[in-house]
Formats: structure tokens, sequence, C-alpha cells
């Protein structure tokens, strides 16, 4: 109790002296982290939040001051193992204005699937520090015992456990920040007790111009209990497309917040914020400051053994070839050529005998169906062969002579590595009076569910803008069997 009761005197004469801010709640302050480096607010975010595979850089340097100003930093990379597991660690240092904890940090995520639509997340983060004094001068009079001693060199172990339910787009959480709290360098744990942070988020889609890519609105609500101090309530608002960001927020205790960032190459992603403190005892402290900076390895939402597989296609101005056109031009002449000379021998024998002349007529009847069909059938060989001039953002797969499968292009569905669900969809489809067709590859073990097979690529890219018809309302993509040369 002695010691507890000059720790209490210690810290009020020290913000007595320094006119310091009021002391920071014992937290993170990672409550604006809605897009990267999200697994710092609920570790079962890693798995999409976090958008992996990504190297993600977080920064807060809160209440702008002269000096001793607290700040809390994350380095994070983020890799994705499978669509249903994700692991993380990086370098995570928080100044709260009295402690300085520096370490390290490791995550992991994975995702029981329920069904097409429900699944579970189950994440945790290990965080290991150094723990000193931010600050030396918390103890201005050296005559004064310092309470700190036994922590200023402390070696701190932190587990972090969370959980999401997702539900289509909707997402529920709760995560536990020091739910296991471990000083191996002394048993005075300083009132560390187990701080709850509950989210409830939705991802409403967003169909924008298609030079914007996949675009939506996540508006996200939280409650988060800290020992000691008022229960934070916040609101965050993040619209987000491939190409740039924006959010505003709001936070009981830290006030308003507002946002922007932009990706550039499709790889790297840089934001900034600010937070205003519009609330008590927020009111008359400076600005926050928040910087965000990302780059993504390869695409987020493919594996590395699907990325392997499938046939690299460049985005290319599609030129006429001059030698097929010549052929093409011959053999229509010669088709022509061929046509009016069994006309003309047609009309030299018509006088010969009626039988002649209908059997004549047979035979140039035929010979032009014929025509008509070896035309269609080289039409589509051509088509079959050549190369498609793959759109920005557009989703695209191509593979040569798949085996079983007729060349064309299919409007894919879905793809499924468990047979259970893929049945369940399948019958899903044909209640809904769909014919779905399926096929199976080999290559990588999943099953293919697509609505119909096109011979050109204008006619799959109609289906699928046109949610084949108004027929089917989720998302399409196109997937071409290409005919070997």
């Amino acid at each position: 109790m002695k010691k507890s009761a000059l720790l209490l005197v210690l810290v009020s004469l020290t913000f007595s002296l320094f006119a310091q801010q009021d002391e920071l709640p014992g937290d993170l302050r990672q409550h604006n982290l809605t897009r990267f480096n999200a697994s710092l607010l609920n570790p079962a975010y890693l798995l999409d939040f976090n958008q992996p595979n990504a190297l993600s850089i977080w920064s807060r340097w809160q209440w702008q001051s002269i000096d001793g100003t607290p700040t809390t930093t994350f380095v994070n990379y983020t890799h994705a193992l499978s669509e249903n597991l994700a692991i993380g660690g990086g370098f995570l240092q928080n100044n709260t204005g009295f402690f300085l904890d520096t370490g390290g940090n490791l995550g992991g995520a994975y995702a029981f699937d329920f069904n097409e639509t429900t699944s579970l997340v189950l994440g945790v983060n290990f965080n290991a520090f150094q723990r000193e004094l931010a600050d030396d001068r918390i103890v201005p009079n050296p005559d004064v015992i310092n309470p700190f001693d036994q922590t200023t060199d402390d070696f701190i172990l932190l587990v972090n456990p969370g959980i999401v339910l997702r539900y289509q787009q909707v997402r529920l959480g709760l995560s536990l920040e020091k739910a296991l709290f471990n000083n191996f360098s002394s048993d005075e744990d300083f009132g560390e007790e187990t701080q709850f942070t509950g989210t409830l988020s939705n991802d409403f889609s967003l169909n924008l111009s298609e030079g914007l890519g996949e675009s939506f609105l996540r508006p996200l609500v939280y409650l988060r209990s800290i020992p000691d101090r008022d229960t934070q309530i916040g609101l965050n608002a993040l619209f987000s497309t491939e190409r740039f960001w924006t959010q505003g927020g709001y936070n009981s205790y830290y006030g308003f917040s507002g946002g922007a960032g932009v990706t550039l190459f499709k790889s790297f992603s840089l934001g900034a914020l600010a937070e205003f403190g519009t609330q008590s005892p927020a009111s008359d402290e400076n600005t926050t400051f928040e910087i965000l900076v990302s780059y993504h390895f390869g695409n987020p939402h493919k594996t590395e053994k699907e990325e392997d597989e499938e046939v690299e296609v460049e985005e290319e101005e599609v030129v006429p070839d001059e030698d097929e056109e010549k052929a093409k031009a011959e053999a229509q002449a010669r088709e022509a050529e061929q046509l009016a000379i069994a006309r003309e021998a047609a009309e030299k024998r018509r006088l010969a005998a009626q039988r002649e002349r209908d059997s004549l007529n047979q035979v140039t009847e035929r010979a032009r169906r014929l025509a008509i069909e070896k035309r269609k059938k080289d039409s589509i060989q051509r088509l079959q062969t050549e190369d498609v001039k793959i759109n920005p953002n557009e989703k695209y797969q191509e593979v040569k002579g798949e085996e079983g499968l007729e060349p064309g292009f299919y409007l894919i569905a879905n793809v499924f590595g468990t047979k259970k669900y893929f049945e369940a969809f399948m019958a899903d489809l044909q209640k809904k009076g769909l014919q779905p067709g399926s096929f199976y590859r080999a290559k990588n073990k999943y099953n293919y569910v697509y609505l119909q097979r096109y011979n050109t690529i204008q006619e799959a890219r109609k289906a699928r803008d046109s949610r084949f018809s108004g027929k089917y309302s989720q998302k399409l993509w196109i997937f071409r069997v290409r005919k070997d040369p």
C-alpha cells in the first residue's frame, strides 16, 4: 500500500512540474486501424482487414508537443498461407508517457467455415517487450525513492487473443488486450489488467467506375473497456477503392478524426490521419497525427499456388495479323470462285435434263452449307487461339489445353475445394431455375461452377456485366480454356 501511494504522489508531482498532458490510457491507441495493420485492433482481422500479403508501417504521434510526445509504431508483415490461414510478425513500440515498451509481435489467424456465408475466425497476438521509463524526469528529486526501479529493465510478454464472427459482409468481433501478462523480471505489474474491445462492421460493395476497381464502404462501431478509465465508444467509416481511400471517425476520449490515402502502381499505399481533441480531457491538447505506409506483394485475393498456375496475359494493343487477314481474303475469294463455277456448270446442264439439274442443285446446296459451316468453324478456331486484351481490374484466368474441356470462355460463379459445399451450391442454383455446369481441375483439386460457356470474350463479358441477364446477383468472372496452337 505504501508503494502504491508513493506511486500516485510521484505521478501527480511529475505532471504538475512539467505541465504535460493528462496520463494516457494504458492501450496502444489503435482505434483508427480499419484498413492496414488492423490486427492490432483485433488479431482475427489479420486474415482480411490486413490485406495479406503486405508489409505495413503505422505510426501515431499523440498530442504533438515540444517534448515527451507519446508515440506508437507498428511495423508488420502479413502473409496468407491459404484462404483460411494467415500469419504475421514485426516490430512494435509503445510510449504512454511513463513507460516505453519496445519489442516484437507475432500473430496468426485461422477461419473455420460453417457454410458459404458464415465463418468463425480465431486469432492471437504475442507481444514481447523490453520496458523502460519513457522519461527519466519522472523522478526529478534524487532523494525521492523511485518506485519504478524494478521496471526500468523488465522483459514483458503479452498474449492478446481475438475472435470474429463473419456472416456475409458483417463482422462481429471481440478482442482481449493483456489477457495474459507476464513480467519475467519482476512480480510488480503496476495495475496491468485485461482490456476488452468489441467491434461491429459491415462492408457495403459499391458499383463505381471500372477504373476504381472493387470499392466498398465499411462503417465500424466499437466499445473499448479500459480498467480505471471511462469506457471508450467510437465510430469509424472507411470508403475504399483500389486507387484511394478516405476515412473519418469519432472516439469519446480522443475526439474526431479524418484521414485519406492513395495506392500507386497497384502495390504501394500511403496515407495520413489527423485526430482533433474535441472531447474532455483531450480538448486542450494539440492535434494527433498518424502515418501509414504499405506495400503489397502480389494479388491479396489469390494464393501462391493459384498465381503459379495462371497463364500470364500481357495488356497490349491487339494488332491484326497481316498474314492472317491475307489468308482470310484469299479463302473468301476461292469460295466465291468455286460458287461461281458451280453456278455456271449448273446453268449449262439445266437444259440437259430436269433430273441432272435437280441433282446439281442438291450438290450446289450441299457445297454452300459446307462452306458456311467451314467459315463458322474457322472463325471459332481463330477466336479460340487469338489473344485477349484484359481490362484493368478485370478478374480473368486463362489456361492452355485443359484436358476434357472444350475451348471457350466459361462464366464462373464459384470455386470449391470441399465437395459438400460444391454440391450444396449446385443444388441451390438449380432451385433458382439455373442450369449450371461444372468441371474439376486435377491440377489444383478444385471444382469450378459455371453458368454457361461462350465462344467469344465479348459474349462472356456481356453475360458477366449483365449478371447473366439479371438471373444471378453475385460476382462472376471469366475462365478461358485456350486451344493449343
